[in-house]
């Protein structure tokens, strides 16, 4: 005699299926699509969500770090307006279609020392910035929808003719 079980046949022939009947509910089937687009949304909330200092890169060119104020933000009429570049870049900039003045830039000091930017051959943070302010070619923004524009190239085998474009827009207040 043999000790061997044999599991149920189905009428379909599929031996155990009756198990699986117990677990696969619909109402755990529901469950677990509930459960997965909270769980989407979450993440998405999550991407989208924008803390003080955090961006997103929203699909800017590598070269283009981060650009202030952010991408559709609102900002006061007298912040700072510009881009951080990669190392090996630097850039000029146009604020609705007005080119800005080189000697208006707000470029931070470059370090001293052996390791110092400079030394590298770079300047500076590769920050591109302008205030607007009294006698500047800018004084102050109206209110309303600004647009920027960065150029920005290569500092070496590279010259603003062959300058890359990067624009965005914010609104100021």
């Amino acid at each position: 005699m043999s000790t061997t079980t044999r599991q149920p046949m189905l009428p379909s022939g599929t031996p155990g299926r009756h198990r699986l009947r117990g677990l696969v509910t619909r109402r755990r089937v529901v469950s677990s699509l509930a459960l997965a687009f909270a769980a989407s949304l979450l993440v998405i909330g999550f991407q989208e969500s924008q803390e003080p200092g955090v961006e997103l890169r929203l699909g800017r060119p590598a070269p283009v770090l981060s650009v202030f104020p952010v991408e559709g933000a609102a900002s006061l009429r007298q912040e700072p307006i510009g881009g951080q570049l990669a190392d090996e870049y630097t850039g000029e900039l146009e604020i609705d279609g007005r080119p800005i003045p080189l000697d208006q830039f707000e470029r931070p000091e470059p370090l001293q020392g052996d390791n110092a930017p400079a030394v590298r051959g770079l300047s500076g943070l590769n920050q591109v910035s302008f205030t607007p302010g009294p006698g500047k070619d800018i004084s102050s923004l109206t209110p309303g929808t600004h647009t920027v524009r960065l150029l920005f190239w290569r500092k070496v085998g590279e010259t603003s003719a062959q300058a890359q474009p990067y624009s965005w827009s914010f609104t100021a207040s």
